[in-house]
């Protein structure tokens, strides 16, 4: 049988990396590509969480730039499409001690895939929907 009052901070990805809402549009779209993440939390100079942006942001982002993208630079889509135009903002959080059960909820309720782990103010990890099914699977 499974417990799961198993916390987030069992499971979760620590070293996360993170983006700032200054970034441009092909910083963000390279660091997906070539780390191969799906979600970055999105951090203040204080390193608070103020958002999330994920791949799917990002393309979605592209897709309504396609049809100007011959009559633009790549650099102008850095110049027109930053961090902080494509993120969710204030995203739902948890901390490390959350239960998966009450992640899992989250998920739920929320209709999302990536969940920031905030200690204090400070960034700690990620959990991610795949997370919570890989744990599971393996019980």
């Amino acid at each position: 049988m499974t417990d799961i009052s198993t916390a987030v901070a069992d499971i979760m990805t620590r070293n996360v990396l993170l983006a700032k809402p200054t970034y441009g549009f092909t910083e963000v779209a390279r660091l997906f590509s070539e780390v191969g993440i799906h979600h970055l939390p999105v951090v203040d100079d204080e390193q608070r969480l103020v958002g999330i942006i994920s791949a799917n942001d990002v393309m979605k982002a592209y897709s309504r730039q396609l049809s100007d993208l011959s009559a633009k630079r790549v650099e102008q889509l850095d110049e027109d499409l930053k961090v902080a135009d494509l993120m969710t903002s204030n995203p739902v959080y948890v901390s490390p001690a959350t239960s998966l059960h009450k992640a899992a909820e989250l998920f739920t309720k929320h209709g999302i895939q990536c969940l920031p782990v905030v200690e204090g103010i400070t960034v700690k990890g990620i959990i991610t929907s795949r997370d919570l099914v890989r744990f599971f699977s393996e019980q």
